[in-house]
């Protein structure tokens, strides 16, 4: 249901988004395809962790009338910016911190029984868990020459409720403020916190 040749075409933002979303609803069809989408088998993997938060970042930064292309493999970037007239204009590359071993070891508990593991926490836990790997994913990335591209850090924390809005948000400066501090060698850099949340991160020279 999703191959590298149709991952890989140039879309408008709009189109992107509407690719991602159109495969999704698709996939939850089919319940071979949603088991493999779980466990980010084939290309699955590179969809939800590169593509996905692509498609959002791009539909919200970027005009109507240029061009993303996903670009798939270890070249640096994962995706090309082309503007109204087809010259390249920005490199974005994308970087999902998570606990990948935690993830796939709950991915294989939904298939084998239908749900994840149950955790009980007080809000923001969930948050706060996620800072080391952020962290350490973003100092990798430090030492990496991004000169020529826009790189995104995407998380996906629980969305607050409304009365702990206050506590997030703080956590969520707390974060901009170590990722200030980290000398990334990029051209700009944002954090997208899913679903749609777009913020800068100032980084200090």
């Amino acid at each position: 249901m999703i191959t590298h040749i149709e991952i890989q075409l140039k879309r408008s933002p709009q189109d992107l988004r509407e690719f991602v979303i159109n495969l999704k609803n698709s996939v939850r069809t089919d319940k071979k395809e949603y088991q493999n989408g779980i466990l980010k088998k084939g290309y699955y993997k590179e969809f939800l962790d590169e593509v996905v938060p692509l498609s959002i970042f791009a539909h919200e930064f970027y005009p109507q009338n240029y061009k993303i292309q996903p670009i798939l493999g270890n070249q640096g970037y994962d995706a090309l910016v082309f503007d109204e007239n087809d010259f390249e204009v920005d490199r974005i590359e994308m970087t999902f911190p998570q606990n990948g071993s935690y993830e796939a070891q709950d991915a294989k508990l939904v298939i084998e029984r239908g749900y994840s593991n149950i955790q009980i926490c007080k809000p923001g836990d969930d948050l706060d868990s996620l800072f080391p790997f952020i962290l350490s994913t973003c100092q990798n990335k430090s030492i990496k020459d991004y000169s020529d591209c826009t790189l995104v850090i995407t998380i996906s924390p629980l969305p607050p409720f409304e009365q702990f809005v206050i506590k997030y948000d703080a956590q969520i400066n707390s974060l901009l403020s170590q990722l200030s501090m980290i000398k990334f060698n990029a051209k700009r850099v944002f954090l997208l916190i899913l679903p749609d949340r777009i913020l800068k991160v100032n980084m200090l020279k």
